[in-house]
């Protein structure tokens, strides 16, 4: 008496679909606390005198799916000695959906940005914008990627 499967090949790539997706869903969420994390040491962490905000204002990060953005985080206007921020907040808005709309590459994209076009004078003084930041997030995502895909 022959074995009969009780499933199709359809109810197989269902299942590993549904794998798939469960997979990609935990990327998207570790890249959300990564993104967060590097968004706060970049705002707090900087040496660099924050005269009009504008600068920290720019900071903003995104998850790219297959070129969509599935997540952006929060931007925020902070305050400097000289102004409130808004007008870093409205390029660095500009600058991040710019940068997105020219990504061609299919899968998870994570892009973080400063948008102030003054921004790599800054860091060329030696004085961290997005540096410390863009290393974390190299870290982080490197160490989540193991622990993901880690072979059992």
């Amino acid at each position: 008496m022959p074995i009969k499967p009780n499933f199709t090949q359809a109810d197989i790539r269902a299942r590993m679909n549904a794998m798939i997706e469960n997979r990609k869903q935990a990327i998207i969420a570790q890249l959300f606390y990564i993104g967060e994390e590097c968004l706060t040491q970049a705002r707090s962490g900087h040496k660099y005198l924050n005269q009009t905000g504008n600068l920290c204002s720019s900071i903003g990060y995104c998850i790219l799916v297959d070129g969509e953005i599935v997540h952006e985080g929060e931007w925020k206007a902070v305050n400097g000695g000289k102004g409130d921020g808004t007008e870093g907040k409205k390029q660095g808005v500009a600058f991040l959906h710019e940068l997105a709309a020219k990504q061609t590459t299919q899968g998870i994209v994570f892009l973080m940005v400063a948008g102030m076009p003054y921004a790599q004078y800054v860091e060329a003084m030696s004085l961290d914008v997005l540096d410390t930041s863009e290393q974390m997030a190299e870290r982080k995502i490197k160490a989540m990627l193991n622990r993901l895909f880690k072979t059992k």
